[in-house]
């Protein structure tokens, strides 16, 4: 069901204490589970539907087969000061991709640099989250996941890379920080479940069959796969990150990617090592004006700064609520009635 009419506005914070108290029901502690429901929510604040809200289910039926370790046992498998190897012990992505970063950002302090490989993580959502915790603490922030097997190669007709994406966040003078967060497929694969779930065809040059044909199905772009961005260099990009998220970790890479699983890189540079970030700033707000005052195409509405268009979603979102699609609220509703909670996300 395409259209407008499948689509509801709802109050952020009710969905986001909807979320969180559907994660505690399951087992999750409780600052876990506020986090949870934080960190999805404000990815569809940021419209970012594809990392939102439609994973609470996926997640929550993960943690009933055992998938997640709810209580996991970070291990410190390496320490060197500016640069450290965690083992996740299959915890929650989400929880552990904050925790790395964390530590990037205290060692980045400390170093200058700080570069933390995560092993046995899981599915962590929107990068941009994380890298963007970076960017609040005076840094440059960075971080790379490796994901399910999902693209086709330039040349093959077989999936064998994963969707493979990675986040740069830089602070600003303005209201919003520049955040680039981006797959290195030329869409990100939630996108065709998506369309899936909405019954809508996707455009051409997104996917391919498995018999390699171009095509508008979901459904078949998922059996066959997913196109690299820009062709040959999203490919290489793509096994780059791999190498920088699994190989080097020590964790799951290539075709040892499965639904459950990841391994990530997590990077804070302080910018107080290089210049006072007031100094930084300044040249970031030339940068921005030089750009944003360019010229523009006939008919442009601006130039918008990576990271600029979601922030100012997400203000939007918040005064005037955040529109959730008909399949993401079935799901909420679902699972909220399975445990007995009251589902009141409306605004």
């Amino acid at each position: 069901m395409a259209g407008e009419e499948q689509f509801q506005r709802v109050d952020a914070p009710k969905l986001e204490r909807l979320v969180s108290s559907i994660y505690a029901g399951l087992g999750v502690p409780a600052d876990d589970a506020a986090f949870l429901g934080k960190a999805l929510v404000d990815a569809d604040l940021r419209g970012v539907h594809s990392h939102g809200c439609r994973w609470v289910s996926v997640y929550a039926e993960s943690i009933r087969a055992g998938h997640y370790n709810l209580h996991p046992r970070i291990t410190t498998v390496r320490d060197d000061g500016a640069t450290c190897l965690l083992d996740g012990d299959s915890g929650l992505g989400h929880v552990l991709a904050a925790h790395a970063m964390d530590q990037a950002i205290d060692r980045a302090k400390k170093h200058g640099v700080g570069v933390v490989s995560l092993r046995n993580s899981q599915h962590i959502g929107a990068l941009a989250y994380y890298s963007q915790m970076a960017a609040d603490a005076g840094c440059l922030g960075y971080c790379t996941t490796n994901a399910g097997i999902g693209v086709v190669p330039p040349g093959g007709r077989e999936k064998v890379i994963g969707l493979n994406p990675l986040s740069w966040a830089a602070p600003t003078r303005r209201p919003w920080s520049f955040n680039l967060d981006m797959a290195t497929s030329v869409v990100a694969g939630s996108k065709l479940g998506i369309a899936v779930e909405r019954n809508e065809k996707i455009p051409l040059g997104w996917a391919v069959d498995k018999d390699g044909n171009p095509t508008d199905d979901p459904r078949k772009g998922q059996e066959g796969g997913i196109l690299p961005v820009g062709g040959p260099k999203g490919y290489g990009l793509s096994i780059m990150l791999d190498i920088m998220a699994g190989v080097l970790s020590g964790g799951r890479f290539g075709r040892g990617l499965g639904s459950e699983g990841s391994a990530q890189l997590y990077q804070a540079i302080d910018i107080e090592h290089f210049q006072p970030l007031d100094e930084f700033k300044d040249r970031m707000e030339e940068l921005i004006a030089q750009i944003k005052g360019s010229a523009l195409a006939p008919g442009s509405k601006g130039i918008f700064f990576p990271g600029e268009i979601e922030y100012n979603l997400k203000q939007d979102r918040l005064a005037n609520g955040l529109p959730l699609d008909q399949f993401v609220r079935g799901e909420l509703k679902k699972e909220a009635e399975a445990q007995g909670l009251p589902y009141d996300i409306e605004r």
